[in-house]
């Protein structure tokens, strides 16, 4: 049955070309954006986790910045460390080679005073974004010695964590404006008693020695010759034992606060006896231009502190070493994680484009038919109007 008022083909035809007309719509917007979920009404999971994801990239892009910002901080407190580890050691040669008695103390000490001022210079200037690890000052109101650098960002059952590497300046600093003094409390070791034993035995051994290359050499000078010597030996090695007793007695300087450079070490030198003096020395203000040769001592005591300074140095460096690695590995994990994520976000939500475009080409298609099909659907009244000519 036909009607005029009620176009059931029409309608049909009609309702089909605008569900593809809908269809058109969506895959036309995906083909523009590269996006199958580009808001919650397209699919609400989905773009849940992806806005989520996304969130997380924001936070991880942060945290590889300021990997960025540390790694820089910690490649100029090592590149720092390692110049000022040669100057020690430049200073250390020059100490040893002032051992020597017929050096010119003066200019050796100069050119030691060259190379600790430039030492100062280099971590004076070791900044970076405002930051010194290298010269501090402890008792800055706003000091802090931890340095804490953003090294990871991590959400598990939806709850948020970060992560830090964490570097003590306290242990790499070179120079603190705020430093203590040493407390003392150093013994030196005493052998006074024993020295004088022992020179007394020794003016005896030359007066027998005299009297034995005085003599014949017959048995009865023979005996005393060897009488004499034995007892000499023996007073030599009884000597040589007082020696480290007293040394192993001697007690050390307590060590002061403050950088590694401009901190009192508590050391021992040796006298030209072999007997320990107690010294507190700092590295920066070496000074062997009134040392002399009766006493070297001091000179030795310096080489001890340059010695230990050294030692804190290169321990240093080696945690600044090892910062630098944590750090550049942490970087190229966060980089492989933020572009894990961006793979799981475009799983969620991105087009297929070669999908979309063939979908595209056969709602065009469909498209043409259901205007084709509503325009057959349209022409039906007219046939009815022609029955009635």
């Amino acid at each position: 049955m036909s009607s005029l008022l009620t176009n059931t083909s029409a309608m049909t035809a009609l309702t089909t070309l605008k569900s593809i007309a809908g269809e058109l719509d969506k895959t036309s917007s995906r083909i523009s954006t590269g996006l199958k979920v580009s808001n919650a009404a397209d699919n609400a999971a989905y773009w849940s986790i992806a806005t989520t994801i996304r969130a997380d990239n924001g936070s991880l892009g942060a945290v590889k910045d300021a990997l960025g910002l540390g790694a820089n901080s910690v490649d100029t407190a090592f590149n720092g460390m390692n110049s000022a580890i040669e100057d020690m050691k430049s200073i250390q040669s020059k100490l040893t080679a002032a051992l020597s008695p017929n050096v010119d103390r003066n200019k050796i000490q100069t050119e030691i005073g060259a190379i600790l001022n430039k030492m100062k210079s280099t971590a004076d200037s070791s900044v970076v974004s405002g930051e010194n690890w290298l010269s501090t000052d402890s008792g800055a109101g706003n000091y802090t010695s931890d340095r804490k650098i953003v090294a990871s960002f991590t959400r598990v059952d939806g709850a948020i964590s970060v992560d830090t590497v964490n570097v003590s300046v306290d242990d790499t600093k070179l120079y603190d404006k705020t430093t203590t003094a040493s407390a003392g409390g150093g013994v030196d070791a005493d052998i006074t008693a024993d020295k004088a034993t022992f020179q007394a035995a020794e003016t005896q051994w030359d007066t027998d020695l005299a009297t034995w290359e005085a003599s014949t050499k017959d048995a009865a000078a023979k005996t005393a010759y060897d009488t004499a010597k034995t007892t000499f030996d023996t007073a030599k090695a009884t000597y040589a034992t007082a020696i480290d007793t007293a040394n192993a007695a001697a007690v050390k300087d307590a060590d002061g606060a403050g950088g590694i450079l401009n901190k009192e070490w508590g050391v021992f030198g040796k006298d030209e006896d072999g007997a320990n003096k107690a010294y507190a020395l700092s590295v920066d203000k070496i000074d062997i231009s009134a040392i002399q040769n009766q006493d070297l001592s001091k000179l030795r005591a310096y080489i001890a502190v340059v010695d230990k300074a050294l030692n804190a140095m290169t321990e240093a460096a080696t945690t600044l070493g090892a910062n630098k690695t944590q750090i550049t590995s942490q970087t190229t994990f966060v980089e492989s994680l933020i572009k894990s994520n961006e793979r799981s976000i475009g799983t969620l939500v991105d087009a297929d484009m070669e999908e979309e475009s063939t979908r595209l080409k056969a709602l065009q298609v469909q498209q043409q038919l259901g205007v084709q099909s509503l325009s057959i659907a349209n022409s039906n009244t007219q046939s009815i109007l022609s029955l009635f000519r």
